[in-house]
């Protein structure tokens, strides 16, 4: 029989639209495997793009308008990137909500003329007692389609399927991943308890994934994004658990007296390496995601805490008082060649996280009498400091796409998730409800 836990796993993936939401072919494109954009787009410099159609959708429930509702969540997600300026409709030379697909043509010459380089035309239809959400892309200049998807779901997944058109946007037009699919896994606490939640990245469809009133903490997802590892006290100790999210298995991997805690997957999966204490210190120590093959990596009475790998997945960064004072470390996979990152940012150096990228990694530095969050090159060149004069700021965790750090911080008062730029620019808050919201994970 299965488990109440995993039931209510799965009945809140299918309110994340996680279960439910299909891609459907579409006739109509016959450029979709088009990946050659001639749109040239340097480091600094956003792509103009404009959003038209998404014309008005009554529900038939409530006065609800889904339609326009798409829009607005399509505008928020490719702001959110960072690699779009989204021209105002009002902007515009027609008025957005009136274009229909098809109609694109008439439109494209003026946008060519206001220097716009994208236009994206979507409609949201009632079909069969759900929703089908089609979106084009064109590029203006040629008048040529680059994409066209549609989507199929009802109410449940309309932010999901808006989500994904959005990733296939950014995808076409700069060729990398996108974000707006991503998902953060959080520790809330509520009532006294630590509980782990995952919630889409901007917040929306918290899902709890532990529920046992106690203290959980440092969630990790694993590479493919099916598993999360943490360290829960539920059994009175701080052991490390593995929890299937598709199956909703838990599975308890290590279980030493004392503490097993902060978690780091390997890049292929295969392994996790986190930190074991014992009278004689806190180490750390390799094993595999179903509890074999545990073997210790660093040695010594000290206390070597929050690794983190390379994307090569043959270094490990982490942070140690070996030196006397918490500092930034860096060593080969097999334990050797350590050797210290940290120097310029105060005495206290922790937390850090290396970028999917490879070229930088992010750390928590007590400056001033606060903590921030500094970036370091891994051969410890290039130290930048991104956030300052805001109380605490703390936790790092990179996107999957390298160009934005969640971080926590109490600069509102209590712990809150923020996001930035990896440049430090644009920093807003994430999570505003429920209690504090802290030691967040960005999936791949």
């Amino acid at each position: 029989m299965r488990s109440s836990a995993y039931l209510r796993i799965r009945r809140a993936l299918c309110l994340l639209g996680l279960a439910t939401v299909t891609t459907l072919p579409l006739s109509v494109v016959s450029a979709e495997e088009r990946y050659t954009v001639d749109i040239v787009r340097k480091e600094a410099q956003k792509i103009t793009i404009a959003i038209a159609g998404f014309p008005p959708l009554k529900s038939g429930l409530t006065n609800e308008d889904p339609g326009t509702r798409a829009g607005s969540i399509l505008t928020d997600d490719l702001k959110s990137t960072g690699m779009f300026d989204v021209v105002d409709p009002s902007f515009l030379p027609v008025e957005a909500a009136r274009v229909e697909l098809g109609q694109e043509k008439g439109l494209l010459p003026a946008l060519s003329t206001l220097k716009v380089q994208a236009l994206v035309v979507g409609r949201l239809s009632s079909r069969d007692g759900g929703l089908v959400l089609e979106g084009q892309l064109f590029e203006v200049a040629k008048g040529e389609m680059l994409s066209g998807k549609r989507y199929a779901g009802d109410t449940r997944t309309l932010r999901t399927m808006v989500h994904r058109l959005a990733d296939e946007i950014v995808f076409r037009l700069t060729g990398e991943k996108g974000i707006a699919s991503s998902r953060i896994a959080y520790v809330s606490s509520v009532n006294g308890a630590k509980e782990i939640y995952v919630m889409d990245y901007d917040a929306y469809n918290p899902l709890l994934i532990t529920g046992n009133h106690s203290i959980n903490l440092s969630p990790r997802w694993s590479p493919d994004g099916k598993k999360i590892a943490y360290t829960s006290y539920r059994d009175r100790n701080p052991d490390l658990f593995v929890i299937d999210l598709e199956t909703g298995r838990r599975q308890k991997i290590s279980s030493n007296p004392g503490l097993n805690v902060a978690p780091a997957w390997s890049p292929d999966g295969k392994w996790l390496v986190f930190s074991m204490s014992s009278r004689t210190g806190t180490n750390l120590v390799m094993i595999r995601p179903d509890g074999t093959g545990l073997r210790q990596l660093t040695h010594g009475p000290h206390i070597d805490i929050s690794p983190s790998f390379a994307p090569n997945g043959r270094q490990i960064v982490f942070s140690s008082d070996r030196g006397g004072t918490p500092q930034i470390y860096v060593m080969d996979i097999e334990g050797t060649n350590i050797r210290r990152l940290t120097f310029g940012a105060g005495d206290y150096s922790v937390s850090p996280r290396w970028s999917p990228r490879g070229d930088k990694i992010a750390f928590v530095g007590k400056a001033r009498g606060s903590f921030d969050i500094f970036l370091i090159s891994p051969d410890g060149t290039g130290l930048i400091q991104l956030t300052a004069s805001s109380r605490h700021n703390e936790e790092p965790s990179w996107s999957a796409d390298g160009r934005h750090i969640l971080f926590t911080s109490t600069r509102n008062g209590s712990r809150h998730l923020y996001m930035m730029r990896a440049d430090g620019s644009n920093q807003r808050q994430v999570t505003r409800s429920g209690g504090e919201n802290y030691l967040a994970d960005w999936s791949p």
